[in-house]
């Protein structure tokens, strides 16, 4: 991550955080830090044991499993369970197409893309 160790705390200070990655290292800087299982995935039943006013980090995110199904649960997550639970949800991906989110980024008017090459292009 990119942000200096001393102000991560501070962003986080009163914020439940909840974070799925292959490297927990990355994240030692947070000190209120709970991970998640592998199998978590974005859908409304794994969403449930998420307090609300809480910050979720899916870190390295993809589809586990590509059907419509699971597009549409990540859909019904994104634009009612988040907004509804005041949950941030972070998805830390490299490339939008390699993870099958290209879609779903434009039907999500709720999701925030910051620094990509793709950015941009895909907010037009």
């Amino acid at each position: 991550m990119y942000i200096f160790a001393s102000s991560i705390n501070f962003i986080f200070a009163d914020i439940n955080v909840f974070v799925q990655t292959e490297e927990p290292s990355d994240f030692n800087n947070i000190s209120n830090i709970s991970f998640l299982n592998p199998d978590f995935v974005v859908e409304e039943s794994h969403f449930q044991n998420i307090p609300h006013n809480s910050i979720v980090i899916l870190d390295d995110f993809s589809f586990k499993v590509v059907n419509k199904e699971t597009k549409q649960h990540f859909l019904k997550v994104c634009n009612y369970i988040l907004r509804h639970h005041n949950i941030t949800l972070i998805l830390i991906i490299h490339n939008l197409y390699s993870t099958n989110l290209s879609t779903e980024i434009s039907l999500s008017p709720n999701i925030i893309l910051a620094y990509t090459n793709l950015g941009e292009f895909i907010l037009r």
